[in-house]
């Protein structure tokens, strides 16, 4: 992904993403550090969102610091050069930045991202998430 087609916020959810998994002492980000970089953001539009759906933001968040809590990790402290983008990741950005270009938007956006994970839902823990959360949500 060409990080020039990131807006600002985007950038700053990427940029948290991967300090998560570094004080986390995770050599990998994960979707689950991406999720958890879009409900943190201050005055970012993903956590309305999901209060807009019905869901809580606080019980979401924990419920991901748990899978975070579940990542392996590394002895010592994690070179920031060495820490990897998972290949779900990499899928999240493909299907943001289709996503956007579907919407005919320039840019890729938080809800960009948000809209990729909940498309490519991996791992399984946040599959299976989804899946619940959109079974208890209130329909449109």
């Amino acid at each position: 992904m060409d990080s020039n087609r990131l807006t600002v916020m985007s950038r700053q959810v990427v940029a948290e993403a991967q300090n998560q998994a570094r004080r986390r002492s995770n050599n990998e980000v994960d979707t689950w550090h991406l999720l958890a970089a879009l409900l943190g953001q201050e005055g970012g539009i993903v956590p309305a969102l999901v209060e807009k759906l019905g869901l809580t933001v606080s019980a979401l968040q924990l419920a991901v610091e748990r899978e975070l809590d579940r990542l392996p990790k590394v002895s010592g402290s994690v070179d920031v050069s060495k820490i990897y983008v998972t290949q779900a990741v990499n899928e999240v950005f493909t299907h943001a930045e289709e996503a956007a270009a579907k919407l005919k938007d320039e840019y890729v956006s938080t809800e960009h991202l948000l809209l990729g994970l909940v498309d490519v839902a991996k791992p399984e823990g946040l599959k299976k998430y989804f899946k619940a959360s959109a079974s208890t949500a209130p329909r449109c």
